[in-house]
């Protein structure tokens, strides 16, 4: 690397397969991280071991996802999952919601993108496969483009449902999962830690406490959708 950072902070499995790649020595630490077990960044979660540790993103919250949509809205048939496949965590966690789609009684339609000159394309197939709502999984493709994806579905009036209420809280329909500030939150924790001389194979991957439910009213109205009178009973927040 060209400097020598005292911590290097990530927010994506991405982020921290391309800086696991490039250094065993510095501490890397993630505030969002699915799966690090599995994908070998960490040697469990208790005791990470080598240079990473960080906050996890649980799995199970992409497939959950799916069984909220289910409930929020009963009627319909085709969820359409759209796909970073340069992502790590894009062929596990694409496994759990087509799985949790069969279960649920969707119809997946799976849309793969390479690049952000590609969304308009993307979309554009996603109306043409007459998809019911468009899920975006936790991936860091999604985060970054955000907006685009937000504009989009507003314009087909295409129900967007996330893992992140920072997407909701933007203009998508619902989100189940937790908030990306609190990983931060929790990942200053360790970054503050390592910084005072803690090693960083040590300290065990946190672990967010707070999984919510929001849906965005204000969203349902503008693009015609109906939400399910108990998904809005047990929402923890109506944005109006």
């Amino acid at each position: 690397m060209s400097h020598n950072p005292a911590v290097i902070l990530t927010g994506t499995s991405a982020g921290i397969a391309a800086f696991k790649k490039a250094t065993s020595t510095i501490p890397i630490v993630f505030a969002s991280g699915a799966s690090p077990v599995e994908h070998g960044f960490v040697s469990s979660l208790r005791r990470p071991g080598g240079n990473i540790t960080g906050v996890l993103t649980h799995p199970e919250l992409a497939a959950k996802m799916v069984e909220v949509a289910r409930e929020a809205m009963p009627q319909a048939q085709r969820l359409a999952i759209l796909v970073h496949d340069s992502d790590p965590a894009h062929k596990w966690m694409l496994e759990l919601i087509v799985q949790s789609a069969q279960r649920f009684k969707f119809d997946s339609v799976v849309v793969r993108v390479a690049r952000a000159e590609e969304i308009d394309r993307a979309f554009k197939e996603i109306v043409d496969r007459k998809a019911d709502a468009l899920y975006l999984p936790p991936l860091a493709f999604s985060i970054s483009h955000r907006k685009q994806f937000i504009d989009r579905s507003l314009k087909a009036r295409l129900p967007l449902l996330s893992t992140h209420h920072d997407t909701t809280v933007a203009g998508g329909l619902l989100s189940y999962g937790n908030w990306r500030e609190e990983n931060f939150r929790r990942a200053a924790v360790l970054v503050d830690k390592i910084l005072r001389g803690a090693k960083p194979g040590e300290l065990p991957v946190d672990q967010p406490e707070r999984i919510q439910l929001i849906v965005n009213l204000k969203t349902a109205k503008a693009i015609g959708a109906t939400i399910s009178p108990g998904t809005m009973q047990r929402a923890d927040r109506l944005i109006e």
